[in-house]
């Protein structure tokens, strides 16, 4: 163990030198050849742990170059033997990093800086919705390019080929699975369950059916907060700033909505179904119309700890998060600032729906219902 301060370690995250596979393979041997016996793990795992450390690797890296340093070899009397080979290990390793089709990059250059444009100006893109925008609905921006699949272009990225950063793809770099399965205890429910909810909303195929939510700076609410709204076929969202979180200033942006549809917000928003927030307590105001008792849309509460019960709100709300992190003031926020954040995620192309923008199904929707489609959507 002596020689572990013989070597200068890996700035992290970075690529091992051949040097530092010999190294590994060396210490490794040593140890083994030891330890001849059944028992030849003994303080094999806390070798391997320091000889991360002072590579500057980690402990998987370690493991996974010890297997492809393992190679086969014959005796004199062609008998198989297994030995560890640090120059096998780092030829296999590099070659799988080196990207097959490096000599494509050249060729697509063009196609691959117009890409990476569209996604640097707005970082809600995917390489993969970007791409196929770029194919299906603008063909004549790359009519004579070279172009590179989804996977190329992301190996690009992770080998630092081109001038895209997983830091400028934030659903990358973000992406986490959670559990969904919270147990809770079951309370009084607001209104009207998303069981009894019409199983054919489900279905996304009618048009005016709404998830709603709140996303708010500080917990406590009182520094303002986002009504964020987004229409489940479409995926058109709405995200209307409030003074704080209160069930009166839902209502009113509710109302200020009504106002900008008038007649014809009852067939824009038919459902919207909430969480069980305080904030949208006064879920009977808001199925009537201001100072009547005709109803004008249906509220639904989802399933307390089920937030993939609103599972496209969830989605859009974490997009914000990207622009306007936790504990932000949003009562100081510029509206214009906030504005653009709602153009950016109403721009962004999915997949889901065919590589087109939601405000351009909206509109489309909105057609048939309003006598001018092109007003100013944004409160």
């Amino acid at each position: 163990m002596d020689t572990f301060y013989s070597i200068t370690p890996s700035p992290k995250f970075k690529r091992l030198s051949f040097e530092h596979y010999e190294y590994i393979i060396r210490e490794v041997t040593k140890h083994d050849a030891a330890h001849p016996s059944k028992r030849r793990n003994t303080g094999r795992t806390a070798l391997i742990r320091n000889l991360a450390r002072h590579v500057g690797a980690s402990v998987s890296a370690v493991y996974d170059i010890l297997k492809d340093a393992s190679i086969t070899v014959l005796d004199t009397y062609l008998r198989p033997s297994s030995e560890l080979s640090a120059s096998a290990a780092f030829h296999k390793r590099n070659k799988a990093n080196k990207p097959s089709n490096a000599s494509k990059l050249a060729k697509a250059s063009a196609f691959i800086d117009i890409v990476s444009d569209e996604i640097l100006l707005n970082p809600l893109s995917s390489i993969d919705e970007t791409i196929h925008d770029l194919v299906l609905n603008r063909p004549h921006l790359i009519d004579g390019l070279t172009t590179v699949s989804t996977k190329t272009f992301y190996n690009y990225v992770h080998a630092g080929l081109i001038k895209i950063k997983p830091i400028d793809l934030p659903r990358t770099v973000q992406r986490k699975k959670t559990p969904n399965d919270k147990t809770y205890i079951p309370k009084c429910q607001k209104g009207t369950s998303i069981d009894e909810r019409p199983s054919y909303i489900n279905d996304r195929l009618v048009f005016g059916h709404w998830e709603g939510d709140l996303v708010t700076g500080p917990r406590d609410g009182r520094n303002g907060a986002l009504l964020t709204l987004i229409e489940r076929k479409t995926r058109f969202y709405y995200m209307i700033p409030i003074k704080n979180k209160s069930a009166k200033q839902v209502y009113m942006k509710i109302n200020q909505l009504n106002k900008l549809f008038g007649d014809a917000f009852p067939d824009i928003f038919k459902s919207i179904t909430f969480d069980n927030g305080s904030e949208f307590a006064r879920y009977k105001d808001i199925e009537r119309k201001p100072g009547s008792k005709l109803k004008r849309t249906t509220v639904y509460f989802a399933h307390p700890y089920r937030s993939y019960e609103r599972g496209s709100n969830e989605n859009c709300n974490g997009l914000v998060r990207y622009f306007i992190k936790k504990g932000t003031d949003i009562n100081m926020l510029d509206r214009d600032f906030l504005k653009d954040i709602n153009f950016k995620i109403n721009d962004k192309k999915r997949k889901i729906l065919g590589y087109l923008p939601s405000s351009l199904l909206f509109k489309r929707e909105l057609s048939s219902l309003l006598p001018n489609p092109d007003i100013n959507f944004y409160l």
